[in-house]
């Protein structure tokens, strides 16, 4: 029985090593920001932001004022 598991339990250790050395390695990329500006990336976010923004409160009130305008007036019995 050692013998079947133990090959398992090596690929599965090397496989979780690779794994943490890949993230590692996207982590110092990801970190590494040489050559882009700063500016012009979070202006570009800050407009991308703002759209997504407009667009969902143009939706919401929408769709609130179609349910506002479904809603019948009450009648007073």
């Amino acid at each position: 029985m050692h013998h079947l598991i133990l090959p398992l339990c090596v690929r599965t250790r090397l496989a979780l090593t690779d794994l943490g050395d890949r993230i590692e390695q996207a982590w110092h990329d990801r970190d590494d920001e040489t050559g882009l500006d700063e500016a012009v990336t979070k202006m570009i976010w800050l407009g991308v932001g703002i759209t997504v923004a407009l667009t969902a409160g143009v939706f919401f009130t929408g769709v609130f004022e179609t349910a506002r305008n479904n809603v019948p007036d009450p009648i007073a019995p």
